[in-house]
């Protein structure tokens, strides 16, 4: 509280922040970490660890914390805002959902993963008798073209 005199009296009038030093809202906070994960998925365009998407976001939103991140994470699958993508040997990584169906390549230098926008229409899988198949996911390693290729 901030007293300020006036003629005799002392008014007492309760401090209140300005606008711009106002802390932004729980709900305006969560929108703007919301904004910041989707903008950097769909700059990247390939699944992210939660890693990479905390270092990546930090740049617009610099307090943002890894904790933060994993919750809102959990909360946007929990919604299918995103989705959660496993892959052997790897950590958990996530994607806005897509429409079609795709492969992912998986560098086998960086261990960096991207999508690949085609995906054979039919791969010929014999299933052992009595095996009923309900899709399949199609996984390429080799080496991005960021990285050096290996010598034979």
């Amino acid at each position: 509280m901030r007293i300020r005199p006036t003629s005799t009296l002392a008014a007492i009038e309760p401090q209140r922040p300005s606008p711009s030093t106002q802390p932004p809202s729980r709900k305006e906070t969560q929108t703007r970490q919301r904004a910041a994960i989707r903008r950097v998925l769909e700059e990247e365009q390939r699944p992210l660890t939660a890693q990479e998407i905390h270092r990546l976001a930090g740049a617009t939103l610099p307090r943002l914390g890894l904790a933060t991140v994993y919750r809102t994470i959990r909360r946007m699958v929990g919604e299918f805002q995103l989705v959660g993508v496993d892959f052997p040997g790897q950590p958990p990584r996530y994607e806005l959902p897509s429409r079609i169906a795709h492969a992912h390549f998986i560098c086998s230098a960086c261990q960096k993963v991207f999508d690949l926008p085609q995906i054979p229409a039919q791969v010929p899988i014999d299933l052992p008798p009595g095996f009923s198949g309900q899709g399949y996911e199609l996984i390429v390693f080799g080496h991005c073209p960021h990285c050096p290729r290996p010598t034979a």
